[in-house]
């Protein structure tokens, strides 16, 4: 589920002559965005340097639901952190399994950059189902050698940018290709469509249907609400979640114009502005690009989560904004039957699993999403 910026600040704005916008100061280790400036810098240990960059890996609902031990003097094992579930939308942690992915691909460019190659054994105690669970997903050794990957000068860069896009600004055939060629991926099919093609202007229509079928599902609501990180003070003590702040932001609290109760609550203002916001960002999409995998298992899943943080970075490289459109794709009844559609309008047959959606288009910069520090991360 997306913020609700843009729809909020609207409302907010006829608050800030009454009441004063309430702020608040970041001390260095509460800084949310501390993270992602200078990863790495000034570790003697490789391994800290790569999972340093590795927390910056995109992820569903920013749960960063990573936990890692160091053994020895070159492997880390990883682990799933199961306190960081999304029951309600992601069931069978299938998408936090795919943020699994994202980390690890993300750690191992930031290997090569220093010289390293990551060996990656997953699931080396069996492949957990119907749920990840404590075990390790995956072992990695770092050892001596690899190439350097261009990619990595886009780990810091790279955002999920969950803004309207630019709909002067098409995306070119071209540009699409370059998106979407890649290294070959076993079993993985990477597709796209640009704006005007019947493939793409279905999926703007069922990305809409999706996020408001996510907004009446009061389940599946509340487990985005509960994770909503609303202004500076709670995205500094939680630095995870979803985001949410902007100038007037306090005064809307304030005047109780803004509370969690409020965004649950059909009928309120905030409520229905936030039911329909996903309409203007939908229809900005210049076009879509999809991952399609032939097995349903969870090494397809980490595939998926490791070719799609490739194709972030690369279109981070390609100056081309992307979000994520997770919302149908989700695996719980209600969504059931605009899953099954999404499915269709992609052409994929019923053997194989639709694991990644997301918009593209061009828009301006936004900030990197909160991460708690590679700290928070360290199994001790």
């Amino acid at each position: 589920m997306t913020d609700r910026r843009t729809i909020l600040q609207i409302l907010a704005l006829s608050s800030l002559a009454a009441v004063p916008a309430v702020g608040a100061t970041l001390r260095p280790s509460t800084d949310p965005a501390a993270a992602w400036r200078n990863p790495g810098a000034g570790q003697k240990d490789p391994r800290l340097y790569c999972l340093a960059h590795a927390i910056l890996a995109p992820n569903p609902h920013n749960r960063q639901p990573w936990l890692v031990s160091l053994e020895g003097e070159d492997a880390i094992v990883f682990y799933f952190d199961t306190s960081r579930r999304l029951p309600a939308t992601d069931p069978y942690d299938r998408q936090l399994a795919i943020g699994c992915g994202t980390f690890l691909e993300t750690l191992s460019i930031a290997a090569a950059e220093i010289g390293y190659q990551a060996q990656i054994s997953l699931f080396p105690m069996g492949e957990p189902q119907p749920n990840l669970d404590d075990k390790p997903v995956a072992h990695i050794r770092l050892v001596k050698g690899g190439t350097k990957d261009p990619l990595y000068a886009f780990i810091t860069q790279r955002r999920s940018n969950k803004e309207v896009y630019d709909a002067k600004k098409p995306v070119s055939p071209e540009t699409l290709q370059s998106l979407l060629t890649r290294e070959p991926v076993e079993r993985l099919t990477f597709a796209g469509a640009l704006s005007g093609a019947p493939t793409c202007e279905q999926l703007r229509s069922l990305s809409v249907q999706a996020y408001r079928r996510e907004v009446e599902t009061p389940i599946a609501l509340k487990e985005s609400i509960d994770l909503m990180r609303i202004g500076k003070a709670e995205i500094a003590r939680y630095r995870d979640g979803i985001d949410l702040d902007f100038p007037g932001i306090g005064a809307m609290q304030a005047m109780g114009l803004l509370t969690r109760e409020k965004l649950m609550t059909p009928g309120t203002k905030v409520y229905q502005q936030g039911l329909e916001q996903y309409d203007p960002l939908a229809k900005s999409a210049a076009g879509y690009v999809w991952i399609i995998s032939d097995t349903k298992d969870r090494y397809a899943e980490v595939a998926a989560g490791r070719a799609y943080a490739r194709l972030n970075l690369r279109a981070t490289a390609l100056s081309i904004a992307m979000h994520p459109m997770s919302q149908a794709l989700q695996e719980y009844a209600e969504m059931s039957a605009i899953k099954a559609e999404t499915e269709k309008a992609v052409g994929m047959s019923a053997d194989k699993c639709l694991q990644m959606l997301a918009r593209i288009g061009y828009a301006g910069k936004v900030p990197p999403s909160p991460r708690r520090g590679l700290s928070e991360h360290l199994r001790t």
